[in-house]
C-alpha cells in the first residue's frame, strides 16, 4: 500500500441520474458501460442508485487487489452479496478466513490425477449428445452445448446411477437462478425481490427445488456410505468437519454446478459462432482434431490450439464480466482513495479491451496465446479465470472439458449457422450466449 500525504478520491463518472444514480445509462449495455469508465481514470466512483461504488479500470490495479493488497479486499459488495443466495458460504462467495480453510479440502477434487480420470467421462458426454444428431437436422446451440456440460458436471459430480437424475434435475434449473440472481444484485433495495414478477417467481420456485433435489443426493450417498471415486464424495469427505456439515456439502455442490455449466456452455457457444466468422482459425482446429484421433481418443494435451482458441473466446467474453469486492480497510492508493467497507468493482470484459495489453483487442486472435506471441503484458492482463488466491479452482477442469466437446462437435459435424456474426450477449450473473436462439443446421463433417 503507497503511502503519500493527501490521498484525493477518484473522479466521478458524469452522467449519474438522482436516486437512480448511473443505473440508466448501464442498464441498456452493462458490458460497454464499464468498458468506457477507463477514460475517466484508473480508479473511478459511480452510483448504484444511491449505493456509491468504486470501479478499478487498471490491470496493474487489479493485480494489486489480487496479490500485493490482498489484505486490504475481501469478497463482498452486491455480486457476492446477492450470489450467497445461491452460493452460500461456498467456495467462490466464502471470505478470506473461510477461504484459507476450504480450499486445501476441494483442492485434491482437481488434481491432475482426478482430472485425467474425468477425461472419459467428458468424451462420453460429448459423444452421447452429438451421436443423437441427425444430419438436416436444425439445432439449437445453447441448450445442445448446455446439454454436453450439464452431462459433464452431473456426472463427474454424481457417479452412482440412481442419483443422476436428481443431479441433471439441478443442472437444469441453473438458468432461472443465474437470471434471478442477476437482477437482485443490480436492482438496489430489498423491495425488488418481494415484487410478484415471473423472473421472482421461477427463481424462488427453481431455489426450492435446487435444494430439495441437493438433499436427495446427498442424503442417498451418506445412507450407502460408500466412496464412489467421484466429486460429490470428496465434498461430502471434506465438509464433514465444517459447523454444520450439510450445509456446506450444499454450498460446495451449487458452487461447482453454478461454475461449470453455464460457464462452459457459454464459452462453447461464443468460440464455435467465432469460427463460424474465421474460417481460417477453423481450419486450423479441424486440422489439430484430425491429428489427435490417429493415435484414438484424443486426449486435452494434445488440443493445445484448441485451447489457445479457448483462450481467446474467454477474453473476448469471459462468464464473469464483472467482479466485486469490499475494501477491508482505507486503501490509499495514489491512484484514489478508497474508503473502508466501500464496494469495489472491476470487469474483465473491459480489462481484455485495453489495447496496451492486447493490441487489436476486438480481433479474435488465437494465435496471441502461442508461445512464441504470448507477452507478459497479456498475460498479466488477463483475469478471465481469476488470479492469486481465488483462482478458479476448475480452470484446468473448464478447459480439458470444452477441448474435447469442441473435438467431438467439430469431428463429426459442419455447422451452418443460420445469421452472421457472434451476436449480442445476455447480460446476467454471467455474459452468456447471444439473446437470440442460435440455430444451426447440421451437416455432416470431415470424420463422420
Amino acid at each position: 500500500m503507497n503511502t503519500h500525504a493527501s490521498p484525493s478520491p477518484p473522479p466521478v463518472v458524469p452522467g449519474a441520474w438522482p436516486l437512480l444514480g448511473h443505473l440508466p445509462r448501464l442498464a441498456p449495455d452493462p458490458p460497454a458501460f464499464f468498458l468506457r469508465l477507463r477514460e475517466y481514470g484508473p480508479v473511478v466512483r459511480i452510483r448504484l442508485g444511491n449505493r456509491p461504488a468504486y470501479v478499478v479500470t487498471s490491470p496493474h490495479l487489479v493485480r494489486r487487489l489480487h496479490l500485493g493488497d490482498q489484505r486490504l479486499f475481501d469478497k463482498g459488495g452486491p455480486l457476492v452479496e446477492k450470489s450467497r443466495l445461491l452460493l452460500g458460504n461456498g467456495l467462490a462467495t466464502c471470505p478470506a478466513a473461510d477461504h484459507a480453510r476450504q480450499r486445501p479440502l476441494m483442492q485434491p477434487a482437481f488434481s491432475p490425477d482426478r482430472l485425467a480420470g474425468y477425461g472419459a467421462t467428458m468424451r462420453d458426454c460429448a459423444a452421447e449428445v452429438t451421436g443423437s444428431w441427425q444430419p438436416g437436422q436444425v439445432i439449437g446451440l445453447n441448450e445442445q452445448m448446455y446439454r454436453i456440460t450439464a452431462a459433464v458436471t452431473s456426472r463427474t459430480l454424481v457417479s452412482a446411477e440412481n442419483a443422476r437424475p436428481a443431479a441433471d434435475g439441478i443442472a437444469r434449473a441453473l438458468p432461472a437462478v443465474l437470471r434471478g440472481l442477476y437482477w437482485r444484485m443490480v436492482v438496489p433495495g430489498g423491495r425488488f425481490p418481494r415484487l410478484p414478477l415471473p423472473v421472482n417467481r421461477r427463481f424462488e420456485a427453481e431455489m426450492r427445488r435446487t435444494r430439495a433435489l441437493i438433499d436427495q443426493v446427498v442424503s442417498h450417498y451418506r445412507a450407502a456410505d460408500v466412496d464412489h471415486g467421484d466429486l460429490l464424495s470428496l465434498v461430502i469427505d471434506a465438509c464433514e468437519e465444517e459447523p454444520d456439515p450439510r450445509q456446506a456439502v450444499y454450498d460446495q455442490v451449487v458452487t461447482i454446478l453454478t461454475g461449470g455449466v453455464e460457464t462452459t456452455a457459454t464459452t462453447l457457444v461464443w468460440l464455435l459462432r467465432l469460427l463460424d466468422r474465421h474460417p481460417a482459425v477453423r481450419e486450423k482446429v479441424l486440422a489439430e482434431i484430425a491429428r489427435a484421433r490417429e493415435g484414438g481418443p484424443p486426449d486435452p494435451a494434445d488440443l493445445s490450439y484448441i485451447r489457445q482458441a479457448l483462450t481467446e473466446t474467454v477474453r473476448l467474453y469471459p462468464p464473469g464480466w464483472m467482479v466485486s469486492r469490499s475494501a477491508t480497510a482505507e486503501v490509499d492508493w495514489s491512484e484514489g482513495l478508497i474508503p473502508a467497507g466501500a464496494d469495489v468493482f472491476y470487469s474483465p470484459y473491459a480489462l481484455h479491451r485495453d489495447p496496451a495489453a492486447f493490441p487489436d483487442p476486438e480481433v479474435f486472435d488465437p494465435d496471441r496465446w502461442s508461445p512464441e506471441r504470448v507477452t507478459a503484458a497479456q498475460r498479466q492482463g488477463f483475469f478471465g479465470f481469476g488470479l492469486g488466491r481465488r483462482k478458479c479452482i476448475g480452470d484446468t477442469f473448464g478447459l480439458n472439458e470444452a477441448a474435447l466437446a469442441v473435438a467431438a462437435v467439430l469431428g463429426a459435424w459442419h455447422l451452418d449457422h443460420g445469421e452472421p456474426g457472434s451476436g449480442r450477449p445476455r447480460v446476467g450473473t454471467l455474459l452468456m450466449a447471444p439473446a437470440t436462439r442460435v440455430r444451426v443446421l447440421l451437416r455432416p463433417g470431415r470424420e463422420r
